[in-house]
C-alpha cells in the first residue's frame, strides 16, 4: 500500500503491486477518517490485531485473518496494535475491470461484502505467506508489471482463493441462509452499486420485491439497523473520504453523492456529522 512513501487513498498506480512490511504504524495513517478504495487488495494480517470499519461493518483483524477488499469499498481504521504486520496484492481499479470481476466472483459479492474478513487456519494462513513472499519475489523481477497475460493469471488465481474460501465457510457453516440474510445481502449488493444516486427505502425495497415495510423491519432484524441508518452511513463515509482527500469543492461532492442542493446536502452532513462539510474538512 506504500508507495513511494504516500498511502494510495483511491487507487494504485500501477497494475500490481505486492508487498510484505506493512506495519502498524503505517497502518494508522489511515486512522483519520474513511477511505475508499478503488482498486481491488487482498490483505493477510500475519501478526497483531486491527479494528477497523469496512463497508459500514465493524471488523477485528487477527493474525492469520485474510481480507478482501473489492473495488470501491470503503474502510476507516480505528485502532491498530503496535506490533501489527500485514502482507497484500493489491490490483488498480483499471485492471481488475479489465478482466470482469463481477462475472468471476458472481454470487459470491454479498457473502464478500457482509464477511470481508476470513480467519484462516494455521496450515492455509502459511501457505498464503509462502504465495505472497514469492508474488514480492516476482514483482520485483524485470518486465513483471508489464507483462499483462501473467497479472491477469495471479488475479485470477486471488479470485479462485477467494471462491475457494468462501465454500469452505459454506460447508462449515452447512445451514441455509435465513431469508433475512438473503434479503440483506440483496440489498448490500444493490446498495453498492446505486446509494451515490438513489437515498430512498422505497427504491431498495422495490429492487428487492418487497413492500418498504416488510423490507425495513426485515433489515433491521438482520442486521440491527434500519435501511435508512445503512443507506445514510455509506453516503456520509463517501462524503467524508472525499472531504479529507481530495480538494474538490463542497459543492461537486454533493452533486457525486447524488444531491442537487448544496443547502440540503449541508444540512444532511451536519445533522449527521455535527458540523457543517467545510468544518469536517478544516478540522
Amino acid at each position: 500500500m506504500i508507495i513511494d512513501g504516500n498511502l494510495p487513498k483511491f487507487d494504485l498506480p500501477i497494475d500490481f503491486i505486492a508487498d510484505d512490511s506493512i506495519t502498524g504504524d503505517m497502518l494508522n495513517m489511515y486512522s483519520r477518517f474513511p477511505c475508499q478504495i478503488k482498486a481491488g487488495l487482498f490483505i493477510l494480517c500475519t501478526e497483531g490485531t486491527v479494528r477497523a470499519t469496512i463497508n459500514l461493518l465493524e471488523v477485528v483483524i487477527r493474525r492469520n485473518d485474510f481480507i478482501t477488499l473489492l473495488p470501491n469499498s470503503f474502510i476507516q481504521i480505528h485502532e491498530v496494535s503496535s506490533d501489527t504486520r500485514v502482507c497484500f496484492a493489491g490490483f488498480s481499479s483499471e485492471f481488475v475491470a479489465s478482466v470482469n470481476y463481477v462475472d468471476s466472483l458472481l454470487g459470491l459479492l454479498p457473502n464478500i461484502l457482509n464477511t470481508p474478513v476470513v480467519s484462516l487456519p494455521e496450515e492455509i494462513a502459511t501457505l498464503y505467506r509462502n504465495a505472497y513472499s514469492l508474488l514480492i519475489r516476482a514483482y520485483s523481477l524485470p518486465n513483471t508489471l508489464e507483462n499483462k497475460e501473467i497479472l491477469r493469471s495471479i488475479l485470477t488465481i486471488f479470485f479462485q482463493g477467494v471462491k475457494e474460501l468462501y465454500s469452505r465457510q459454506q460447508t462449515v457453516v452447512n445451514e441455509p441462509l435465513k431469508r433475512e440474510h438473503e434479503l440483506y445481502r440483496q440489498f448490500v449488493q444493490i446498495l453498492m452499486a446505486n446509494y451515490t444516486k438513489e437515498h430512498e427505502v422505497a427504491f431498495y425495497a422495490d429492487k428487492c420485491g418487497v413492500t418498504p415495510a416488510h423490507f425495513s423491519s426485515t433489515i433491521r432484524k438482520a442486521s440491527g439497523h434500519s435501511p435508512l441508518v445503512i443507506i445514510t452511513g455509506m453516503i456520509i463515509m463517501n462524503a467524508k473520504a472525499q472531504l479529507k482527500s481530495t480538494r474538490l469543492p463542497v459543492k461537486e461532492i454533493a452533486f457525486s453523492l447524488g444531491f442537487n442542493n448544496l443547502s440540503f446536502f449541508n444540512k444532511y452532513f451536519r445533522k449527521h456529522v455535527g458540523m457543517t462539510p467545510q468544518e469536517y474538512r478544516e478540522k
